[in-house]
Order: C-alpha cells, then sequence, then structure tokens
C-alpha cells in the first residue's frame, strides 16, 4: 500500500475524493484518520475542508493555475 500513496501523492483530488473527504469531515471524524483511510497529506485534506466551509463548494476553480504559452 506504502507505494500507491508515494504514486499519488502530486495527483489532483478526484470530484469523488473531494466528496468523501467532506462527508467523512462532517461525520466528525478526525484529519489524522482521513488522511489515512485516503491516503492524502494531511494538508491536502485541511485545504479541501477549509474550501469547503469558507465557499460550500468542493469544486476546483476553473482557471486556477499558471495559464499555459501558446505562442513563442
Amino acid at each position: 500500500m506504502p507505494l500507491r500513496r508515494f504514486r499519488r501523492q502530486y495527483e489532483q483530488l478526484l470530484q469523488f475524493e473531494r466528496g468523501r473527504i467532506i462527508g467523512m469531515m462532517e461525520a466528525g471524524w478526525s484529519t489524522r484518520r482521513v488522511t489515512r483511510q485516503l491516503g492524502r497529506s494531511d494538508c491536502v485534506v485541511r485545504r479541501c475542508w477549509e474550501q469547503w466551509i469558507r465557499e460550500m463548494s468542493f469544486t476546483r476553480r476553473s482557471g486556477s493555475g499558471r495559464s499555459r504559452q501558446t505562442s513563442h
């Protein structure tokens, strides 16, 4: 199992995973317990939860991140 956790370390959270994080946190699970269950870092789980509390939304923002260079 640790190999899978390290491989997934830098992958984007899926909508389903974001929903699971919100559900587990609303059910009273600790951040540490959620991270162990999903194999994600505590920072990722905390950021997802804080976004939910702040915006009541857990979807990725469109246009977030650096824009791609289209010409030379």
